[in-house]
């Protein structure tokens, strides 16, 4: 968020946030929203496999916290990190702090997860 690592003369630095009040609070919470994401994710995976063997419309309903899990993670991965952090702060720009690789692959993933658990489900 201090832009310290971008291109020198950079023409954006005028959206740089030096505050440690306001880094500590973008810590915390993006450490809240994974935790978050993670824990709705797991209680999708608890809910799915405890209903793994009754009626495609139970089945169904039990993806709901996959979708909320998935939700979050976006928030989290696109947009906090691809939007936000890369475009807005330039992140693309830092050879130290860059995380918009993983953060693709973090989107890539969760978003093929979700694409597949959402599936229909077959009448049976």
């Amino acid at each position: 968020m201090s832009m310290d690592t971008t291109f020198p003369g950079n023409s954006l630095m005028y959206r740089a946030i030096t505050s440690p009040a306001l880094h500590h609070l973008a810590y915390a919470l993006i450490i809240a929203f994974e935790a978050a994401t993670g824990l709705a994710l797991a209680w999708g995976a608890i809910a799915l496999w405890r209903v793994r063997r009754a009626s495609a419309a139970d089945f169904a309903a039990a993806k709901l916290w996959t979708a909320i899990g998935g939700l979050l993670g976006f928030l989290v991965w696109f947009v906090g990190f691809l939007v936000i952090a890369g475009e807005w702060f330039a992140m693309w720009q830092s050879a130290h702090w860059n995380a918009q690789e993983a953060a693709f692959r973090f989107v890539v993933m969760i978003v093929l997860v979700v694409l597949f658990v959402l599936q229909p489900e077959e009448k049976g």
